[in-house]
């Protein structure tokens, strides 16, 4: 006896070919924006995180030496940059004296430094919080003569996220939001 076996062929139709590629390609067109907006977010999230944490560490060394230490804006990481940006990167340093607390002196110990941000990031600054925030002994916000508050608003240079806010308060208080005044109105970069 004999049996026939069948020849079965496997693959693809062209028109089978045709329309998973059309379907691919229309769901890459919708996922690389989004996907883009992710990631744009991502890297405004960690570079915020990445100042509150240098701001903690300011606070908490502030208390436990019982000297002042500061973040200052620093492009060179070995001294306070008064003319550059904070997303040229920061400095964290303790003062050994409570005179000119925004000045690394010769007895003053930096504690971190932080390279410069991501191109596409930048901070708009509110209030006196400018090229430096000092914390007293007390973990207070300020210098001997000068208490400190303001907001650093965190943008996105190709406006692919929603701004954030990183409010410091006298107290020393640190808070991150959308929305700093609690008013329902985002932040805005403008």
């Amino acid at each position: 006896m004999v049996i026939r076996g069948t020849n079965k062929v496997s693959g693809f139709t062209l028109l089978e070919l045709l329309v998973v590629v059309t379907v691919v390609a229309f769901l890459l067109t919708v996922a690389v924006p989004s996907f883009q907006n992710v990631i744009a977010d991502q890297r405004s999230t960690a570079s915020i995180n990445e100042l509150v944490e240098s701001l903690i560490l300011a606070r908490s060394e502030a208390i436990k030496r019982g000297e002042y230490v500061t973040v200052c804006k620093s492009s060179s990481g070995t001294n306070c940059t008064a003319g550059s940006d904070w997303n040229d990167g920061w400095i964290v340093f303790s003062n050994a004296t409570s005179a000119a607390v925004n000045t690394v002196g010769a007895d003053d110990e930096i504690i971190r430094v932080h390279q410069a941000l991501a191109s596409t990031v930048e901070f708009n600054i509110v209030g006196n919080v400018g090229n430096f925030i000092s914390f007293r002994p007390v973990g207070t916000a300020g210098t001997t003569a000068l208490n400190f508050s303001g907001t650093l608003t965190l943008c996105d240079a190709n406006d692919n996220t929603v701004p954030r806010g990183l409010l410091l308060s006298q107290t020393g208080r640190i808070q991150v939001s959308r929305d700093v005044d609690h008013d329902d109105d985002p932040l805005s970069c403008a």
